[in-house]
């Protein structure tokens, strides 16, 4: 976990710790251009303008002050500016903004029925950060808003009359960055239909907007709603910060787990110590690390993808370095909505007609009898 030098945030804004730490504030202060981002780094960023012509900026002065460099080199800030490989085409040529059909699998507009049990429910088109390397960049495209409740309403209804769904996950944008009153509308309405049994809300606020979790009438509604999973995004070490823990403390204190999803990025977290030192931070803070996903190819985000041998490498520098509490699943997600595949070390190296020989963490090999394995 990273400590921070207390009111570290004064370096760039005058304010008061009391509303630093007030998530409406944060939302209500975003940086969302380059022109106010010059003016907060002094850095001139004169190049990525071209970029923002196409692809929005936004960021919460709360993860912007995560950033120890305010240059590319920067995990945190790699992730907020814009890159002209966004829009080069010889590097975003292959790309799509929709790899996975997620507007063709949707049955209903704002949802997605991809796999048979559960549905995708995009609640908002809106961010507080637009992270860089984001699956869903044709939001960056749109105009900031949520859906209506009539577009909910119509999205409950195909739920209801479809019994084989047992979970929804709400993601959007940022269902976190919704009003109380329109959350609370949306978990009410899917926890009153009997075969849900698991909301998930895939949220990134408490990476860049922890004080999200201080909200007592949104801690109270995680307590009301009790089939609720958090499903947050940390990418970076640098992102766990004393205010992730007492962020952390009050979501489990409504009961309600957290688990992490990682996304393989070049340049930001694409070796062993980096991806180590996360899962090591995340369980630190009891945030239990979920998935891995190797880059999706999304247009406008290729640059950021490292090759699937590297995602493998780092999966079996873990085995037997870090618990088995910190081993994610590493993952591809298949183009044309064929859903998630694992990706995994293989540690049986030959088999014959009385044993298998397997290889250990160490790289050492271990020749075991089949009668030991019957």
């Amino acid at each position: 976990m990273r400590v921070l030098p207390e009111n570290h945030w004064k370096k760039l804004w005058n304010v008061e710790e009391k509303d630093w730490k007030n998530w409406h504030w944060q939302i209500k202060n975003r940086i969302k251009s380059l022109s106010e981002l010059e003016k907060i780094t002094g850095k001139d960023f004169s190049k990525e303008k071209i970029t923002e012509k196409i692809f929005k900026v936004g960021t919460t002065p709360y993860y912007l002050s995560l950033a120890k460099d305010f240059s590319k080199n920067d995990p945190i800030f790699k992730q907020i500016i814009p890159d002209l490989a966004e829009i080069d085409e010889t590097i975003q040529s292959y790309g799509s903004f929709d790899p996975f059909n997620e507007e063709v699998l949707s049955p209903v507009e704002g949802l997605t029925h991809r796999y048979p049990d559960r549905v995708l429910f995009r609640a908002t088109n809106f961010c507080s950060v637009y992270c860089r390397h984001c699956m869903r960049k044709r939001i960056f495209l749109e105009e900031e808003k949520a859906r209506t409740y009539q577009e909910y309403d119509r999205m409950f209804e195909y739920i209801k009359n479809n019994k084989n769904i047992k979970e929804v996950l709400i993601s959007g944008g940022d269902p976190l960055t919704l009003p109380n009153k329109k959350l609370e509308y949306i978990l009410e309405n899917l926890y009153r239909i009997e075969h849900i049994d698991i909301i998930r809300i895939g949220s990134r606020e408490l990476v860049v907007n922890p004080f999200r979790f201080y909200d007592e009438k949104l801690l109270k509604l995680f307590e009301k709603y009790e089939k609720i999973w958090l499903v947050t995004h940390f990418n970076h070490p640098d992102e766990i910060t004393q205010e992730t823990k007492q962020a952390v403390k009050n979501i489990f204190s409504t009961g309600t787990p957290v688990l992490n999803q990682t996304v393989l990025l070049k340049g930001i977290n694409d070796n062993e110590k980096t991806i180590e030192s996360l899962m090591r931070s995340l369980l630190k803070v009891k945030i239990k690390p979920y998935y891995l996903f190797f880059c999706d190819p999304t247009k406008g985000v290729l640059h950021f993808r490292t090759s699937l041998e590297k995602g493998i490498k780092i999966m079996e520098y873990l085995r037997g370095r870090v618990s088995g509490l910190g081993i994610p699943t590493y993952a591809i997600d298949l183009p044309g909505g064929m859903g998630k595949v694992p990706l995994l070390p293989d540690y049986i190296i030959r088999e014959d007609e009385n044993h298998i020989i397997f290889k250990n963490y160490e790289g050492k090999t271990v020749k075991v009898s089949k009668s030991y394995l019957i």
